[in-house]
């Protein structure tokens, strides 16, 4: 009976989550292919349901990439997917829209290896606009640009983008995968914070990816954090106290911004709709010293009046 050899496994299974992605799929995947990184890597990307042209693109780069095509599930089910199906020690994050320096693969691997007690690498990154030119070459401030500890990600919004990330492959089953449901849009932050349980943090200090920054990154229309406030509070206590805030008040801070531009152009219910998404997030934040002189100038006061005056005539 002839013996069937099998492949060896990689060392590296590079997770890309894809929805309509066509415009940016292929540029993220030649930056994969670029990697100065001399061990075997595999590249698993789930099509997560897209309408688009995505799947052609995809279907273009043949055996040099495997694809799990499903209907649309979300991002955490799409990474959860692919990583299931990884073969490789380290699982590496990469977003459809974003792209890698050539040495990210291969400094992110290294900080693991030098320091066996590491659960997790990662790095500063780039921001680039739609067209993929950088607007910011370095996006961790100083403070942050080191590895956390569990205390610092509890008090802080750590600025660990995902494109960014190694871990090993015990680190994913340890967190129990992505959170798949609940934590939708905050799952990577409640990752990274279960990760934090497990072990230290590894981190490079120079930008090792580029983010591409849209109008939806962060938008606060398009993620709702009360979930993720829900989880870190019933599972931490008063030690998330500072990360729950500073969640809140960006929150807070967003819906109230586009209060008041809804406000200039004369949309009552809209913002009046977004005071009250805002004050749900912080009941305070128009009286806060910082925020009020927003609200207090007169043409504000005026529009708010109109916002909160009834409307006459059934109209």
């Amino acid at each position: 009976m002839p013996v069937i050899e099998k492949s060896p496994p990689p060392t590296v299974s590079v997770i890309i989550p894809a929805y309509n992605a066509a415009g940016t799929i292929a540029e993220a995947l030649e930056s994969v292919f670029a990697q100065a990184y001399d061990g075997a890597v595999e590249i698993i990307v789930t099509d997560d349901g897209s309408t688009d042209a995505t799947a052609a693109v995809l279907a273009s780069f043949g055996a040099r990439i495997g694809v799990i095509r499903q209907a649309n599930q979300g991002l955490p089910t799409a990474r959860n997917v692919a990583i299931e199906r990884a073969r490789g020690e380290y699982i590496a994050l990469l977003d459809a829209d974003d792209v890698w320096m050539p040495t990210r693969l291969a400094k992110t691997v290294a900080a693991l290896r030098e320091n066996p007690e590491a659960v997790l690498s990662f790095s500063d990154y780039s921001r680039m606009d739609r067209g993929g030119a950088v607007v910011q070459w370095s996006a961790v401030a100083g403070r942050f640009a080191h590895a956390p500890s569990m205390e610092e990600l509890l008090n802080d919004w750590w600025p660990i983008a995902p494109t960014t990330v190694t871990m090993r492959r015990s680190t994913w089953s340890g967190c129990g995968g992505f959170h798949r449901a609940t934590a939708i849009g905050f799952e990577d932050v409640y990752f990274f914070i279960l990760a934090r349980e497990l072990g230290e943090f590894a981190y490079v200090a120079e930008p090792l990816a580029k983010f591409r920054v849209t109008d939806s990154s962060r938008a606060v229309n398009k993620w709702k954090p009360d979930m993720f406030i829900k989880l870190i509070r019933g599972r931490y206590g008063a030690r998330a106290r500072g990360l729950i805030k500073q969640v809140r008040n960006e929150y807070a801070a967003g819906f109230a911004a586009k209060a008041l531009g809804a406000m200039e152009s004369g949309q009552r219910a809209e913002a009046l709709g977004y005071w009250l998404k805002a004050l749900h997030y912080d009941p305070l934040y128009p009286v806060r010293a910082n925020h009020i002189w927003r609200a207090a100038r007169g043409r504000n006061l005026r529009r708010l009046v109109r916002v909160l005056r009834p409307r006459s005539g059934g109209r």
